[in-house]
């Protein structure tokens, strides 16, 4: 029996918007109130829609969870055992065609893949990659606009994604930090999670590195 699929040889491909859809376009990956989502195009819930299978709670889970999905048996269509309409006219009944405009008004649309912005296509390749992976991590971290917040920062030259990292360092220190410990995390630090680094520099672009007895004055 062959092995499944690992992610990588899943091929997914970013759509935009946090989505992402495998090279065969069966499968989505779509960002839900905090969590992901997969869209199944290939097999159809209770009503007849697209199956959406989920949620799970980062977007490497949501990857993972592709190749399990392709091996989980299609489940049976509510249409498959419905009886055959019958319509009557003048005294003679017609039997509906499996393919009358009905049955194929019930069959899914195929999904159109959005457009790239703008500012995401002018950038180069090594830019494009770049951003791509800052959209995927801040959006696992739970920000709602990562999308702008990487174009301020790689279009805008606003350091944006560092101030972000900044200040949830800062909320990680609690509700009551002192001075000192403020002023320390300010002076340098790193967010591993996103992959952004900071220091504090005087005019001329030197580190500032402040110790506990330059803050409390010892």
């Amino acid at each position: 029996m062959a092995a499944a699929k690992t992610t990588d040889e899943e091929g997914l491909r970013r759509l935009g918007g946090g989505r992402w859809q495998t090279r065969d376009e069966r499968f989505t990956i779509e960002p839900q109130s905090g969590t992901w989502a997969i869209v199944d195009a290939e097999q159809i819930d209770e009503l007849g829609l697209p199956l959406v299978r989920g949620p799970y709670p980062t977007l490497t889970a949501a990857k993972a969870a592709i190749a399990d999905a392709r091996g989980s048996a299609a489940p049976t269509s509510p249409l498959k055992d419905r009886p055959t309409a019958v319509a009557k006219t003048s005294g003679s009944s017609s039997t509906a065609s499996p393919s009358s405009p009905a049955t194929k008004a019930a069959k899914p649309k195929e999904p159109q893949e959005p457009e790239e912005p703008r500012w995401f296509r002018d950038l180069e390749p090594d830019g494009r990659r770049r951003a791509a992976k800052l959209i995927d991590r801040l959006t696992a971290a739970g920000v709602d606009d990562a999308e702008n917040l990487v174009r301020r920062d790689l279009v805008g030259e606003v350091p944006a994604v560092a101030a972000y990292a900044i200040g949830r360092a800062v909320r990680g220190l609690g509700d009551d930090p002192s001075p000192a410990d403020i002023a320390e995390l300010l002076s340098e630090g790193r967010d591993g999670e996103l992959g952004v680094r900071w220091r504090l520099v005087d005019e001329d672009g030197r580190a500032i590195r402040l110790e506990r007895r330059d803050i409390q004055g010892g």
